[in-house]
């Protein structure tokens, strides 16, 4: 019997793409393209796989395990990322993902990793395992000083920056001008010593 997959993709092509791929293997028995509406799904139906993405608007893939874990939803949890740190990839095994796959991951061994889900055991693809045996993590202790040198407002606007939101909307959210949202972002940006809101992000998943 065919396992019955649900899929959470933002990007669209992506998704499709995964779509098309996957259905001459498994049962897909949904298709989401935020976090909200993939717990509402899983909430009233069951599934054997869900593939999740990290970087979503509504609710981030991190905030969707976490949900799920504390409901206990046995369900099996594949993160499809663009993003391969280290430190991110060991926390998602801490709340309960069972394998972790760069977006590059070619098909024949995505379909590996999918039939061999098991209970106990964290899987990775053979590209993330190399960077997994070379990458130090001598960062760590800088990240944390970073983390503490944040007010908790700037806190606060990390983690609605990385659910997606616009400057416009966060104000809207916070009740503020535009033009504060953006203060306080170049402010972030020059603590955290970044440049785009993709290294905020991934600041965000590695540290909170």
């Amino acid at each position: 019997m065919k396992n019955n997959i649900v899929i959470c993709e933002d990007h669209p092509i992506y998704a499709k793409g995964m779509n098309d791929f996957l259905k001459k293997h498994f049962n897909i028995v949904g298709v989401f393209n935020n976090g909200k509406a993939t717990l509402e799904f899983l909430r009233e139906n069951s599934a054997d796989i869900l593939l999740l993405d990290l970087n979503m608007e509504e609710m981030n893939g991190m905030e969707v395990v976490k949900t799920l874990r504390q409901k206990n939803n046995p369900i099996k949890i594949v993160i499809i990322s663009m993003y391969n740190d280290k430190i991110l990839i060991e926390k998602c095994q801490k709340l309960g993902v069972n394998a972790y796959c760069n977006k590059q991951v070619v098909n024949s061994e995505l379909l590996r990793i999918l039939g061999n889900l098991e209970e106990n055991t964290f899987l990775v693809d053979s590209s993330l395992k190399e960077k997994l045996r070379s990458h130090h993590v001598s960062h760590k202790k800088e990240d944390f000083e970073k983390k503490h040198l944040l007010t908790k407002r700037e806190k606060e606007l990390i983690s609605l920056f990385s659910e997606g939101l616009s400057n416009k909307e966060i104000a809207n959210k916070l009740s503020v001008s535009s033009f504060t949202i953006d203060t306080h972002k170049k402010n972030i940006f020059r603590k955290l010593d970044i440049k785009t809101t993709v290294e905020l992000v991934k600041f965000y998943y590695e540290n909170f």
